[in-house]
Formats: C-alpha cells, sequence, structure tokens
C-alpha cells in the first residue's frame, strides 16, 4: 500500500485505542479546567473551549477547502453509481493513496472525536461533585472547590401582554400578499418589452426571483408560522436578565439552543444552495434546471433544521445547560465563520479551489 494509506490505518488503530482508553476525554478536560484556572469562571470556560477547538482545527479546514476540489468531484461521480460500485470506487481510492479520499476520513475521525469528547465533559458531573484527578493530565491544574461563575447571565425578554388578530383579518392579509406578488409579476410581463434594457430594473428582478426561489420551498411553513404570529403578536415586553444555573436543566435555554439548531442548519443550507447554484450556473446548466434544484434543496434544508432543532429541545431538556451554552457558542462561531476564522484561511490561500471552480466554470 502506499505511504499515506499505511499511515491512515495506523492513524486509526491508534486514535480508536487513545479514545477508548479516555485519552480524548482526558485532554478535553485538562485543557478545559486550566482555561477555568485562568478565567475562574465556569460559564467563560464553556465558552472559550469552543473558540479554541476552532483555532486548533484551521489547519483541517484550510487543507479541507484545499482539497474539496477533488472530493466535490468524485462525489459527483459516485452518485451516478451503485451503492456496491460506488464503495469499490471509494475502497480503491483509498488503497491508491488518493490525498484527497484519505484526508476526509482522517477529518472525520478527529471531528467526531472531538465533537464526543467535548459533548462529554458537560454530561458529567464535576458541578457538585469533584472530579475525579485521574480524568486530567498532570500539567492541568486540578480546580477548587466549590467552582465559581456556574451562573450565567444572559439579557432577555419577556411578552407580557399579546394581540390576537380575527381569522377573517388574517385571511385578508394572506389574500393582500398574494395579490401583492401576483400584480408585480403581470406588471412585469406587460412591460418587460419596453424596460428589459434597464439594467437597474433586471438587477431588482433578478433580485426578486432570487428571493422567490429561496422562499418557494418554504410557503406552507410561513403559512403556519404566519398564523401563530397572527394570532399572537407581542405588543408589551419586559426587559430582563435570564439567569440560567449551568448545572441544571433550563427551559428557556432549550429552547434557544433549539432555535439556535433551526436557524444555523438553514443558514448552511442555503449557504451551500448559494454556492452550488453560482458553481452550476458557471457550468452553463439551464435556469430553470437550477431552480428545480434549489427548492428541491431548501425543502431539505427545511427538514433537516426542523428535526435537528426538535431534536435539540427533546435531547438538551434532560442534561445541564453547560451543555446548551457549549453548542450555542459552536452555532454562533460558525455563522460568524465567514467574517472571522474564514478570512484567515483566505488570506492563507485556501480561496483557491473557488478560483479553480470558477476557471473550470469559464472553461
Amino acid at each position: 500500500m502506499p505511504g499515506v494509506t499505511t499511515f491512515l490505518i495506523i492513524f486509526i488503530i491508534g486514535i480508536v485505542v487513545w479514545f477508548f482508553h479516555g485519552g480524548s476525554f482526558k485532554l478535553y478536560a485538562s485543557i478545559f479546567f486550566s482555561l477555568y484556572h485562568i478565567t475562574g469562571q465556569i460559564w467563560i470556560s464553556v465558552m472559550l473551549i469552543g473558540i479554541v477547538q476552532n483555532i486548533a482545527f484551521l489547519p483541517l479546514r484550510f487543507i479541507g477547502m484545499r482539497l474539496s476540489k477533488p472530493f466535490d468531484d468524485f462525489e459527483e461521480k459516485i452518485k451516478e453509481q451503485s451503492q456496491q460500485e460506488a464503495y469499490l470506487l471509494f475502497k480503491n481510492k483509498v488503497q491508491k493513496g488518493d490525498s484527497s479520499m484519505v484526508f476526509y476520513i482522517f477529518n472525520f475521525i478527529v471531528n467526531a472525536i472531538a465533537l464526543v469528547s467535548a459533548g462529554r465533559i458537560f454530561l458529567i458531573d464535576f458541578y457538585h461533585q469533584k472530579l475525579n484527578p485521574n480524568l486530567l493530565y498532570n500539567w492541568a491544574p486540578y480546580p477548587n472547590y466549590p467552582l465559581k461563575g456556574t451562573y450565567f447571565k444572559l439579557p432577555f425578554f419577556k411578552v407580557t401582554e399579546f394581540l390576537s388578530l380575527s381569522w377573517g383579518k388574517i385571511f385578508m392579509i394572506w389574500i393582500g400578499i398574494t395579490l401583492f406578488f401576483a400584480v408585480i409579476r403581470i406588471l412585469w410581463r406587460l412591460s418587460k418589452w419596453l424596460l428589459a434594457g434597464n439594467k437597474g430594473l433586471l438587477k431588482a428582478r433578478i433580485g426578486y426571483n432570487r428571493l422567490l426561489i429561496k422562499t418557494s420551498g418554504f410557503s406552507l411553513t410561513f403559512l403556519i408560522l404566519s398564523i401563530i404570529f397572527l394570532r399572537n403578536i407581542p405588543i408589551k415586553f419586559q426587559f430582563i436578565t435570564l439567569v440560567a444555573d449551568l448545572t441544571r436543566q433550563n427551559s428557556t435555554m432549550n429552547f434557544i439552543t433549539a432555535v439556535g439548531t433551526f436557524l444555523t442548519t438553514i443558514h448552511a443550507g442555503l449557504t451551500r444552495i448559494k454556492i452550488d447554484s453560482e458553481i452550476l450556473r458557471l457550468q452553463g446548466v439551464a435556469q430553470k434546471a437550477i431552480t428545480e434544484l434549489s427548492r428541491e434543496k431548501i425543502r431539505e434544508s427545511l427538514r433537516n433544521a426542523l428535526i435537528l432543532g426538535a431534536g435539540a429541545f427533546f435531547v438538551t431538556n434532560h442534561i445541564p445547560c453547560a451543555f446548551e451554552l457549549s453548542v450555542a457558542t459552536f452555532e454562533l462561531l460558525y455563522i460568524l465563520s465567514p467574517y472571522t476564522f474564514d478570512k484567515i484561511l483566505i488570506r492563507a490561500g485556501a480561496q483557491q479551489h473557488k478560483l479553480a471552480v470558477t476557471e473550470d466554470g469559464k472553461k
């Protein structure tokens, strides 16, 4: 076998043994309590460990972005194969030492172990019972009890009064929205031959069409959510400070985590759809086909977001909310990534994959 494949096998064996011997959890616990030793606050340490992990994993993200084009090409190829043929093709590439395949397996295993190890820290009760010293490496300072900063404070609000519209008014609002979009469509068709040369109007029309594409897959969801909102319109608020005990379950934090998971999944789906649509457009795929594919992917993203959001709510409803603060931090970092960590990768040259895709599309 090629050297890179041999290295992968040795690495998998080594890291699996290390994981099942508690090595990865020990590492995360040591980093977490080292951060606690510096900050003196549990809630700050919970958030910082997410930031530390993102920084530590930047090299893997950089390599992944540089190798993503050959992997995307492989992914497109196996979509056309049967399950057995796809497996044989994948196996063949790994045996030959294909760098993108080997890195994909390597990256998947590392991220899976990191996810499990990071989550496990907040699922054990080290708040009320003293932490077993064997769970830390010698270089990590043992925490002094009682632990400090176990309360997370967040500016929040409480709705004190609602307004409920009648079903007749709700029906008229939806009729009005439908007529509004219908009139815009009719006016454009009537004046298209006259205004087609207007670049400003054409740009606005393109933006309008893209908005329709993005929202068409959410029509039923928008209808249901709008009915719920119009029957329960908040009109009076009271600003409060949400105080969550990280050592216990908190229903408000459960709800925030569920909403955050839903929005993050939608954001990830729309970002991916935007990238895929641009690539297909550069490759000369018809706009109608791109639109149909985008609608299908939007529906899929919405379905995934609903499942993951509901799952996040019911799972976190039974565990201390320190885990939820950790999840919320990861979600926030993911959404902010294009404006923070991704800029570091772009400066380092990871944008060359995008440039390569653009060049291929033009050719």
